[in-house]
C-alpha cells in the first residue's frame, strides 16, 4: 500500500474505499457532532465529514481512528502489528559505515536537530529517516495575526454536555526543551477560553509539561506550535510512550519508511508537519495558569477541574480552505482507544524483542486501554510472573499509570476474557498469589482513586504453580482430546457437512 504525506491524500484513499462518508446537511460542533462520531466509533463505522457546521466556514472530519484498520493504513500497511515489529527489528539493525557518515551530515545540518546532533550521533542506526525539511509549505498558504486572530472561527467541539466548554480534541503540540534542546510532539486536548487563549492540558509526566516547567524554572515563556489536521500517521504517534533519544517525527519516519515533510515555524524553531491543515504558534506564559474541565474522559467519568496552563496565540497559517479534524473520547470502546490499541501494539513489539519475557499482551478495553495490563508468558522458573510484574512497575511514563496486571501462561489467549478469567478462577491463590504495591503517584484522572492521583497497583500471577511455588499438591493434568482424534476429525470434517 502507498504511504501518505498528507490527510487529505489519506482521505482520498479512504473515500475511493468507501470508508469516508459526507454529511452535507448543517450540524452543531456543541454536541451533536460527537454524537454522531462517538456512534460511528462503536460500531466501527466510516470516517465522517462534516461539510455544513454551525458557525463555521470549516468543514470538521471525525472518526478518522476509529477502526483497527483504518490505524494500520495509516502506515500503509494491512497489518499494524506485523508491520510495526518489522520495522523495529529493521531500525536495530545498524547500516553500514557510509550511511552513518550521511546521517551525521543530515543531522548537523538541520533546523531540528542540530542542537542535539551530539547527543543523538551516537544512536545513528535509528535515524535512518529523519524528517524532509522544506523551505515552504502549504500550511502556510493563510496568515492570520494581529487583531484577526479568533478561533470562534473554527469548529472547536463541545463532546459532552457537563464538558467545561468546546475543546480541540486531535491537536499534535509540538515543543522543544529548553536546556537540551529534544523535540516532543504530544496529543494534548486544548479547552477554550478567548479568542487567542486556550487552556493546554498535559499532565505532570508528558513531556510538552516536563518542557514547560523547565522553561518557568528559567523564567522563560515556552514557544509552542499546534498542528491540527495533520498526516494521520503523525498524528497517530502523539499517543507513541517514547524515550530519548526517538521523537515522534523520527518514530513515524521510522513506520513509514520515509520521513515526515516539516517546515519551520514562523515564530520560533519548532517543526510544523508541512501538510498541516491548520497551525498555531504562541507561547505558553511562565506562571499563568486557567481552570480547565470538566471533561467526559476515556474511561467513562469526567474528570474534574484541575489548573493547567495557558497558551497564548500570537499567529495562525492555514491552508487553502482547510479542513478541521476532531476525535472523540469517552467511555470504551471508542475512537481514542483505537488509537491507544496502536500504542499497545507499539509496546508489544517492544517486548517481544526479548526485553520482558512476555509472549503476549493486551491492554484491556475493559480498563479503558490503560488501567489493566494482561500478559501471558511462556514460565521459564518459579515466580516468574512476580518478576514481570516488579518489572512493569518499575517502567517510566506511561507504565506507571497501570493499575493493575495480570499474568498468565503462554497458552491463554490474553484477548480472549474468558479464558483469562478461566485462569484467575483456577490458578489464583488469594492469600499466595496477589501482590499490591506502596501507594504511589498514580493518573491524575483515573476516577476510582482517593486522594486525586494517589493509589496502589495490583499485581496478580494467575499462572498454573509450580511446587517451588508452595504448591504441595500434584498439580492435575489439563482436559485435552488426543492429538490423533484431533487431526482425524478435521479430515473429515467438511465431508461430514459440519460447516
Amino acid at each position: 500500500m502507498p504511504i501518505y504525506d498528507d490527510l487529505r491524500e489519506f482521505m482520498d484513499m479512504l473515500e475511493q474505499k468507501g470508508q469516508l462518508v459526507r454529511v452535507a446537511r448543517e450540524v452543531d460542533p456543541i454536541l451533536e457532532i460527537n454524537a454522531i462520531v462517538d456512534r460511528l466509533a462503536r460500531k466501527q463505522g466510516p470516517a465522517v465529514l462534516f461539510e455544513n457546521v454551525k458557525g463555521s466556514d470549516l468543514p470538521v472530519l471525525g472518526n478518522l481512528f476509529g477502526s483497527h484498520q483504518r490505524v494500520a493504513w495509516t502506515l500503509g500497511a494491512d497489518d499494524f502489528y506485523a508491520h510495526v515489529q518489522q520495522k523495529i527489528v529493521e531500525a536495530m539493525s545498524p547500516p553500514d559505515g557510509g550511511e552513518v557518515s550521511d546521517i551525521e551530515g543530515a543531522v548537523r545540518g538541520s533546523f531540528m536537530y542540530a542542537p542535539v546532533a551530539d547527543q543523538l550521533l551516537p544512536f545513528g542506526h535509528l535515524l535512518s529517516t529523519l524528517p524532509e525539511e522544506l523551505g515552504d509549505a502549504p500550511c502556510k498558504e493563510v496568515v492570520y495575526e494581529g487583531d484577526d486572530i479568533d478561533i470562534n472561527r473554527l469548529p472547536l467541539t463541545k463532546l459532552w454536555p457537563q464538558d467545561g466548554d468546546k475543546f480541540i480534541t486531535m491537536p499534535m503540540v509540538i515543543t522543544r526543551d529548553p536546556e537540551t534542546g529534544e523535540i516532543n510532539a504530544g496529543t494534548y486536548r486544548m479547552m477554550y477560553l478567548d479568542k487567542n487563549k486556550t487552556c493546554m492540558h498535559w499532565l505532570p509526566k508528558k513531556h510538552g509539561n516536563i518542557h514547560c516547567q523547565k522553561a518557568e524554572k528559567m523564567g522563560q515563556d515556552l514557544p509552542v506550535a499546534v498542528a491540527v489536521g495533520c498526516d494521520p500517521a503523525f498524528q497517530l504517534s502523539g499517543c507513541y510512550p517514547l524515550h530519548y533519544p526517538m521523537d515522534e517525527f523520527m518514530v513515524t519516519g521510522m513506520l513509514k519508511g520515509a520521513g515526515v515533510k516539516v517546515v519551520k515555524a514562523d515564530l520560533s524553531d519548532l517543526p510544523v508537519p508541512a501538510g498541516s491543515e491548520i497551525v498555531l504558534e504562541g507561547i505558553i506564559p511562565a506562571g499563568v495558569r486557567a481552570s480547565e474541565g470538566p471533561f467526559g474522559e476515556f474511561h467513562g467519568y469526567y474528570s474534574p477541574p484541575k489548573e493547567t496552563h495557558v497558551f497564548e496565540i500570537q499567529r495562525i497559517t492555514t491552508r487553502k480552505d482547510p479542513i478541521w479534524h476532531m476525535a472523540t473520547t469517552g467511555r470504551p470502546f471508542t475512537e481514542i482507544h483505537y488509537m491507544s490499541k496502536a500504542t499497545e501494539k507499539m509496546g508489544k513489539a517492544r517486548e517481544l524483542m526479548g526485553t520482558a519475557g512476555i509472549t503476549d499482551l493486551n491492554m484491556a478495553k475493559e480498563g479503558a486501554s490503560l488501567y489493566l495490563m494482561i500478559a501471558s508468558i511462556k514460565k521459564e522458573r518459579p515466580y516468574h510472573a512476580r518478576e514481570i510484574i516488579n518489572q512493569v512497575w518499575q517502567q517510566k511514563g506511561q507504565a506507571e499509570f497501570v493499575t493493575n496486571i495480570i499474568i498468565v501462561d503462554h497458552d491463554i489467549d490474553v484477548n480472549n476474557l474468558s479464558e483469562v478469567m478461566w485462569a484467575f478462577s483456577l490458578n489464583v491463590r488469594a492469600d499466595q498469589d496477589l501482590m499490591i504495591s506502596e501507594r504511589r503517584e498514580q493518573d491524575l484522572e483515573h476516577p476510582g482513586l482517593s486522594p486525586r492521583g494517589e493509589g496502589a497497583r495490583l499485581g496478580i500471577d494467575a499462572t498454573r504453580k509450580w511446587k517451588e511455588e508452595n504448591y504441595t499438591r500434584e498439580l492435575p493434568d489439563l482436559v485435552t482430546m488426543d492429538q490423533g482424534v484431533v487431526d482425524k476429525v478435521l479430515a473429515n470434517w467438511e465431508n461430514d457437512g459440519l460447516g
